[in-house]
């Protein structure tokens, strides 16, 4: 597997929840780490995984940000250009706005998405590459 994918929220939720696909998550941010790289997640998804996180783990939000901050990831603001071809795909299909925003970051930057999301797979008309993990 490349190691160079946009992540999705489930993604790093499965890794810090060791839920099921934990293992292909983290390998794909071992494989980012020995290249020397970080794979980007959309600032809509950092949120989710922020806010899921400390649900989860009854932490507080900014024990999960330095969390996140030991990991290869780039934080990936949202541009006018990623809104609009998430606005695009809400309005075309019946996805959450995050996975809009998760979908639209990878088509801007033609990279496969890491999920475990099967809502994705009608976006594949886009030219949407999907990596599930679980």
């Amino acid at each position: 597997m490349s190691a160079r994918v946009v992540l999705d929220a489930c993604a790093l939720v499965a890794l810090f929840g060791d839920e099921p696909g934990a293992e292909a998550v983290s390998a794909a941010l071992s494989e980012a780490l020995a290249n020397d790289d970080r794979l980007p997640i959309c600032a809509v998804n950092w949120c989710e995984v922020v806010y899921s996180a400390a649900r989860a783990m009854g932490r507080a939000p900014r024990e999960v940000v330095g969390a996140l901050t030991q990991l290869p990831i780039e934080f990936v603001d949202v541009s006018q250009g990623i809104a609009l071809t998430a606005a695009a795909v809400k309005a075309e299909h019946a996805l959450g706005l995050g996975d809009a925003f998760a979908a639209a970051l990878a088509l801007e930057l033609n990279l496969p998405l890491m999920t475990c999301d099967p809502d994705f797979e009608p976006l594949a008309h886009y030219g949407l590459q999907i990596t599930r993990f679980a």
